[in-house]
């Protein structure tokens, strides 16, 4: 029989074995790992239908603070189509939690992952002014298609030599190239871990600073400097987030479906752990 296990730290970076084969997210590792193997001090170990049912709710969004957020099943993508080639039993169980995943998104989460960072964003940048977003990672690809306006320039700060992909109006410079003062107000979006110090040099680009919309999950050890009014990665939860009855019964709905496909995996994986498809079809 296949045997599946995880680990996961909310915080910090674990000591992993090197067998390990470890997700980084902004809030948590989760690492793929032999149930034998030690695992960092403070880890949650899950096995088999429980370690697939938690992976499938992390994926869906329902373990972020922003629920039904999609931005976690893209990292979680590129994640599994990275897993290297001699893990093919974990590279099989990425492949079937995003075909799974997908399935439970269609059925219960659509219109929640419209709450996400990029539609919160758009509606915190002052109308009509210059916004710097400060990232070149899946985080900045997500939130500038948000804030991109035929009558708005964008600038993406980063620390590449240069980069592409990006809409038209967007204009790329490096934070470690110093640039002529910016004539223009701003709203600033961190999308990157940069520090206290590195946002202050940023801000001093521009002229006026409108807005600085922190989204560093480290900014409580570090917080940013107070040259504008600051909204916060809580903040944007806390804006985001909606106790309504009809959100709490999607996801209840969802969590049952996840269940319901934890169990198909692990019944599978005891009676033919190399074929593990169309489990939640």
């Amino acid at each position: 029989m296949f045997q599946f296990s995880v680990a996961q730290l909310t915080s910090g970076t674990g000591g992993w074995p090197a067998s390990a084969v470890v997700w980084r997210t902004c809030v948590r590792e989760i690492a793929f790992v032999d149930p034998r193997a030690a695992v960092p001090s403070g880890a949650t170990v899950l096995h088999d239908e429980d370690a697939y049912a938690h992976l499938l709710a992390v994926i869906c969004g329902l373990d972020s603070p922003m629920v039904g957020e999609t931005e976690v099943l893209h990292q979680f993508k590129v994640f599994a189509a990275n897993i290297p080639d001699d893990h093919s039993g974990f590279r099989e169980v990425g492949r079937q939690l995003m075909a799974d995943a997908r399935v439970v998104r269609a059925r219960h989460l659509i219109g929640l992952g419209s709450r996400s960072y990029g539609s919160v964003v758009r509606r915190l940048v002052a109308d009509g002014a210059r916004v710097a977003v400060a990232g070149t990672g899946m985080l900045a690809r997500e939130i500038v298609p948000f804030v991109v306006h035929p009558d708005r320039q964008v600038d993406l700060w980063g620390r590449r030599a240069e980069c592409d992909g990006f809409d038209a109006g967007v204009t790329y410079r490096r934070l470690d190239v110093a640039t002529p003062v910016i004539d223009a107000a701003v709203s600033i979006v961190i999308a990157a871990p940069l520090s206290s110090r590195q946002i202050a040099r940023l801000a001093r680009a521009y002229r006026d600073v409108t807005v600085l919309i922190d989204l560093r999950a480290e900014a409580s050890q570090d917080p940013p400097p107070p040259i504008a009014p600051i909204v916060t990665l809580a903040d944007v939860f806390a804006t985001v987030e909606q106790s309504t009855q009809s959100t709490a019964t999607r996801v209840a709905a969802a969590t049952d479906d996840i269940r319901r496909c934890a169990r198909a995996f692990a019944t599978r994986a005891k009676l033919n752990p190399s074929g593990w498809h169309d489990l939640c079809a």
